[in-house]
């Protein structure tokens, strides 16, 4: 019996170390985990900003999804010249770069939310917005990714592009859809999209895009975040005011992207 009793404790104390063994190996996979989290966020800039905006919707990503760790997010006027050369020389760049498949613009490696800004001095901004917002609403989400790359494409910028032809870049866009295997809600058709454009139908969204903007510290276009979403909060990495060589965002990106 006594035997009995020698072994039960013996088990007991090796089971025990076991247990602290254990713990102590698990707490320093998740002390490493952290830190390694950590040590990447702590060498980016501004890692300590919690994002106060809005919450992301899936209907303003141009590239990317609300499950993206890591998310651009650009406030930008179509009417601002820099705003153009950043989304011709940097943000459609990206899109190529980071995105797992040209006919489903939501799968990607990171995301891009676009949001809009019109300058007072630019009066033509808020119709176009409004006609961007248009297209996304009555033809789908790659329409209005075609319709912000083409409307750059085509814009003087500084209220050099004439409104007439905001029909014509719409329809474009539809049809850079269709050629491209992306999906679509229905046909182009002039009349219903000149209807929702006269009625400003989406001013509001643009109202709050131009809010949201201010409160996340724009003082001029284009200016854009760099988010990564630690839990249930954004944790601003990166404020750009202005523009930067597209290197300085993959750099960025691609070192977030290592946190596992």
């Amino acid at each position: 019996m006594k035997n009995f009793f020698k072994n039960q404790i013996a088990v007991a104390i090796l089971g025990g170390s076991l247990l602290i063994a254990l713990g102590i190996v698990a707490y320093g996979l998740i002390n490493n985990d952290s830190s390694s989290k950590n040590s990447v966020v702590d060498s980016l800039v501004n890692a300590d900003k919690i994002f106060q905006g809005q919450d992301f919707k899936e209907s303003e990503y141009i590239l990317g999804n609300t499950k993206n760790k890591v998310t651009l997010v650009v406030y930008s006027d179509f009417e601002c010249p820099f705003c153009k050369m950043l989304q011709e020389g940097v943000v459609q760049e990206l899109q190529k770069k980071y995105s797992l498949d040209e006919k489903d613009l939501s799968s990607a490696k990171i995301g891009i939310v676009y949001r809009h800004f019109a300058q007072s001095y630019h009066d033509k901004a808020p119709t176009e917005i409004n006609a961007s917002l248009c297209a996304r609403e009555l033809y789908g989400q790659s329409t209005y990714v075609n319709f912000i790359n083409r409307i750059y494409s085509v814009s003087p910028t500084n209220n050099g592009l004439d409104l007439a032809t905001l029909p014509n870049i719409a329809e474009y866009a539809v049809k850079e859809s269709k050629e491209k295997g992306q999906s679509i809600k229905k046909d182009f058709s002039k009349e219903e999209f000149v209807s929702c454009v006269a009625k400003n139908t989406y001013n509001q969204e643009y109202i709050n895009n131009s809010q949201d903007a201010i409160v996340a510290g724009l003082e001029g276009t284009p200016y854009s975040l760099i988010v990564y979403r630690d839990g249930n909060e954004n944790m601003i990495i990166s404020k750009i005011s202005g523009i930067k060589d597209e290197s300085y965002f993959e750099q960025v990106f691609d070192k977030l992207l290592t946190i596992k």
